[in-house]
C-alpha cells in the first residue's frame, strides 16, 4: 500500500472513530432533563434569564456545569443552562450536597438495572442452551 493510500486509510479511520465517540456523548438537551429534576429537588432555584443582561451573562458562563464562588464566607452554586429552560439554577452548601446525594442514587440505579438486565439476559442464554440440541447431549435432556 502507497503512503498516500495509507494516511487516506489513516484519516478515514480517525474520522469513523471522532463520529462513534461523538455519537456516544450526551446532548445538551439531554444532559439539562437529566440534571435540573435532581437540582430541583434538592432545592436549587430557577433564576430565569428574563432580562437582555442576565441572558447575556448566562451566555459566558461555562455551561450544565455545577461550579460555586464564595461569599460572605459561605459557597454559593449555580448551575447555567442556556439550552432548555434558559436559566441559571442557584443553591446553597445544603442544596449542593443533596444534589450530589441524589445523583449518586441515580447512578446506583443505573448500575443495578443494568446488573439486573444483565442478569437476564444470562438466564436466557443458560435456558436457550439447555433447550439446545448441544444442552441436550451434554446434560442428557
Amino acid at each position: 500500500m502507497s503512503i498516500h493510500k495509507r494516511n487516506l486509510a489513516g484519516l478515514i479511520a480517525s474520522l469513523l472513530l471522532l463520529g462513534v465517540v461523538a455519537g456516544c456523548a450526551e446532548s445538551n438537551d439531554k444532559r439539562a432533563n437529566r440534571l435540573e429534576p435532581m437540582l430541583s429537588q434538592a432545592g436549587f432555584r430557577a433564576l430565569p434569564a428574563d432580562t437582555p443582561a442576565r441572558a447575556d451573562k448566562l451566555s459566558q458562563m461555562k455551561p450544565l456545569r455545577v461550579s460555586y464562588f464564595n461569599h460572605n464566607g459561605k459557597p454559593v452554586y449555580w448551575f447555567p443552562d442556556p439550552y432548555v429552560c434558559h436559566c441559571l439554577y442557584r443553591g446553597d452548601l445544603h442544596n449542593y450536597e443533596k444534589y450530589e446525594d441524589l445523583k449518586a442514587q441515580a447512578s446506583n440505579e443505573q448500575r443495578e438495572e443494568a446488573a439486573s438486565v444483565d442478569d437476564q439476559a444470562s438466564q436466557q442464554t443458560y435456558i436457550d442452551y439447555m433447550g439446545s440440541p448441544a444442552g441436550q447431549v451434554f446434560y442428557g435432556e
